[in-house]
């Protein structure tokens, strides 16, 4: 609503035309008087990029003179042809521009300007005389229903991305129940996060086809919403030893900064916000680099192991998350950055007219996008496949030495990390490892190699060829007699070289 007590009383909205949104009627502006208002009126209607040609110069006053009054006929500014309206100047067949006066008594609709061509259009109304009060309503009609322009794209936006989802989540599904038997725990929390995902972009989308219905947004869908992009961002592994209660209150106060942001992005105007803007940003900001952080040290620490343990294809695959994970704090940071210098001049006069089309994309557009890039790449990291089972097994060293070797580190690492692996444990467990240390009867895939060049031994063969069930560690005592009974007993190479394999069997063992 615009009152003659309104500091020059102009509004503006961007407008989309039939052309670029196709819609049921014409787009149009309508200018309505309440019942108590009196007196003479000047009422002007214009797209921004005529903005020039209203107004001129005042080289009396030093100020631009828009109004048409005694004082600028005196001065030559205007006609008496224009007594009381705009000043504007330009061929009217050419611009956007409508200007008219108008004498408020017994009137209700006072314009009703046809909105031709996409563009930011504003409307003033102004007093012309003295005595004059109104109390005025501008009613903005597009061609697709009552949502704000600047928020339709918001519409198409989450419609396209939740057929999207939907997409990702059947590929899933077929490749879950191809692969069934061999799904990894990790893959089985994809599927929850796909499928919440999924419904919390219908529900975006909901929340904004509610609007664009009805012409105000649903407090009930509107808290739905925000509680479901909130909850994307708090997903958490449900077993993390000592470590459970720090992640959880992280979790719990990343929630409530994310319904805060959400919040926000839904409700609040960047141009007429200002610092408060801030106040939702930042500190989500702040605990989103709390989990960035823990992530990618949890992760170092992970590959370390995976390294030692000579685990090469589980440990590509913390690789890549890890890469992928930088890759993401880059973007946000570069955004953050883009966004920063975008707003910065968002108080002068035509902000709002040139970024009204692209608002939307700088505060929810490319964020969404940016993550839809990391979840679906992890998504075709961690597909269900054939081949799950290749994350689990492990390298076996092919000499003595080298097992005892990586026994030890893995002692010491161990020694050193235990007491805070829990707090360390990566989301993306790949599953447990096929390792003898576990007690079951697990398969695992040995090969052993002979260290001087010498042809193979039967036993030899058979060790390297066959598939060895891994069995509780063996005696230390047995394997000290076996050292003592391969250097005392003085026999033929056949020998020599059989309790050589045998050593490496007990050592890969212990390994």
């Amino acid at each position: 609503m615009k009152t003659s007590d309104n500091y020059y009383s102009t509004t503006c909205s961007g407008v989309w035309s039939k052309n670029d949104f196709p819609g049921w009627r014409q787009p149009f502006i309508k200018v309505t008087l309440g019942p108590s208002s009196h007196g003479k009126a000047a009422l002007l209607i214009y797209e921004w990029a005529d903005f020039d040609n209203i107004g001129i110069y005042n080289n009396v006053t030093h100020q631009t003179q828009y109004l048409c009054d005694q004082k600028a006929v005196a001065q030559k500014l205007c006609t008496n042809a224009t007594l009381d309206q705009f000043i504007t100047h330009g061929d009217p067949k050419t611009t956007s521009i409508m200007t008219s006066t108008f004498d408020m008594h017994n009137k209700s609709q006072v314009a009703l300007y046809k909105v031709e061509k996409t563009g930011y259009y504003c409307v003033a109304v102004i007093p012309a005389t003295n005595n004059t009060a109104f109390e005025a309503w501008v009613e903005w009609k597009f061609p697709y229903g009552e949502l704000p322009a600047v928020d339709y794209p918001k519409l198409v936006f989450y419609g396209v991305f939740s057929l999207i989802y939907l997409a990702v989540g059947l590929f899933w599904g077929i490749q879950s129940f191809r692969y069934w038997h061999d799904i990894l725990p990790v893959q089985h929390f994809l599927s929850g996060a796909i499928f919440f995902l999924t419904v919390e972009m219908a529900f975006n989308f909901g929340f904004w086809e509610a609007y664009n219905q009805t012409g105000k947004p649903s407090w009930g869908l509107l808290a739905l919403v925000a509680l479901l992009n909130a909850g994307r961002n708090s997903v958490v592994k449900p077993h993390l030893g000592s470590a459970m209660k720090k992640c959880a209150l992280l979790a719990v106060t990343h929630f409530v900064f994310g319904v805060i942001y959400s919040l926000g992005t839904m409700l609040l105007s960047p141009e007429s916000a200002g610092f408060i803007v801030l106040l939702c940003v930042f500190p989500l900001a702040i605990t989103m680099t709390a989990f960035y952080i823990w992530t990618l040290s949890a992760i170092t620490m992970t590959l370390a192991t995976l390294e030692m343990r000579k685990q090469h294809v589980k440990a590509l695959m913390y690789k890549r998350l890890y890469r992928l994970l930088v890759f993401s704090v880059l973007m946000v940071l570069l955004i953050f950055i883009v966004n920063m210098f975008m707003f910065a001049d968002r108080t002068s006069i035509g902000w709002a007219a040139r970024n009204w089309k692209r608002r939307w994309f700088m505060l929810d557009g490319w964020l969404n996008i940016l993550y839809f890039v990391v979840f679906f790449t992890i998504i075709v990291l961690w597909r269900p496949t054939s081949n799950n089972a290749r994350y689990g097994l492990e390298q076996i060293s092919q000499d003595e030495e080298e097992a005892l070797d990586l026994e030890n580190r893995l002692r010491r690492a161990e020694g050193g990390h235990n007491a805070r692996r829990d707090d360390e444990d990566a989301i993306f467990d790949l599953g447990d490892d096929f390792s003898d240390d576990e007690g079951h009867q697990r398969v695992k895939l040995v090969s052993v190699g002979n260290g001087n060049g010498n042809h193979s031994t039967p036993a030899q063969q058979e060790a390297s060829s066959i598939p060895q069930l891994s069995n509780q560690r063996q005696p230390k005592g047995d394997e000290r007699d076996a050292l003592l009974h391969g250097h005392e007993e003085d026999e033929d190479e056949d020998i020599r070289d059989d309790e050589r394999a045998r050593l490496t069997d007990n050592a890969r063992k212990l390994s």
